[in-house]
């Protein structure tokens, strides 16, 4: 805590100015300086003869300190660290389960939580942002959609009967591309993705670097489904019982 006599007055007003520039400070003062705004200031007010009011505003300053510390405790969990400054790990609350949570932030967007059950059992979730392998609707790239419609008229030469029942498929007909391991790769990825939490929690990833290879496990979905490979032709009943067209 800074203790400064004429805060408010000429020389006073500079002072304290210059003061918060540098450093978050905490001010004694009989009447709060004109400052301008968002500057890291915190004041008690009183008067410099009177110890009461002085032991008060030291005690408020060390009260502050206390929590801030705590808050700082309470954001140390396990072996978890954060990595970049944008990433961070929120307020504490406690579910009706008795849980202690803490959300995991990414600048604004909360991309996680960290949950500790009563026992002590420590568990982390990333969030997902988008699907895995999207429908082609889903994708507005008009690339993707010119390769989409190059690959049916090529399976249209090539392919004469349905992929999966094997009846034959009409000329006419509008073509149904499907993706026929796209499931299998989706229930792959997500088994993998599954085992990065464990990473960081143990350690060896920041939550930083965890949350990047998590991500780019996902998108591996959608490049795989953009790649066009592993598709086939289906005829409009198997199509239908796919959902293709939704």
């Amino acid at each position: 805590m800074i203790l400064i006599t004429g805060a408010t007055g000429f020389l006073g007003k500079k002072l304290v100015k210059e003061i918060c520039f540098q450093k978050k400070a905490r001010i004694f003062c009989r009447k709060k300086p004109k400052l301008v705004k968002n500057q890291k200031l915190e004041v008690s007010y009183g008067n410099l003869n009177d110890i009461k009011s002085l032991k008060t505003a030291l005690k408020k300053a060390t009260e502050r300190k206390k929590k801030a510390v705590q808050r700082k405790r309470d954001k140390i969990i396990g072996k978890i660290k954060t990595g970049a400054k944008g990433y961070r790990i929120g307020k504490l609350s406690i579910t009706p389960r008795k849980e202690k949570k803490y959300p995991i932030w990414r600048y604004s967007k909360k991309i996680g939580e960290i949950l500790i059950s009563p026992s002590g059992e420590l568990s982390l979730t990333f969030k997902r942002l988008g699907g895995i392998g999207n429908h082609k609707h889903l994708i507005k790239d008009a690339d993707f959609q010119l390769q989409w419609a190059i690959r049916e008229q090529e399976l249209l030469i090539t392919q004469e009967k349905c992929f999966i029942c094997s009846k034959k498929i009409s000329r006419a007909a509008k073509p149904n591309l499907y993706h026929h391991k796209i499931f299998k790769a989706r229930t792959d990825l997500l088994e993998k993705a599954a085992k990065v939490p464990e990473k960081v929690i143990s350690g060896k990833l920041t939550v930083e670097k965890g949350w990047e290879k998590f991500n780019d496990i996902l998108e591996g979905g959608n490049r795989y489904y953009m790649s066009l490979k592993d598709t086939a032709l289906l005829c409009s009943t198997c199509a239908k019982q796919k959902n293709l067209n939704e």
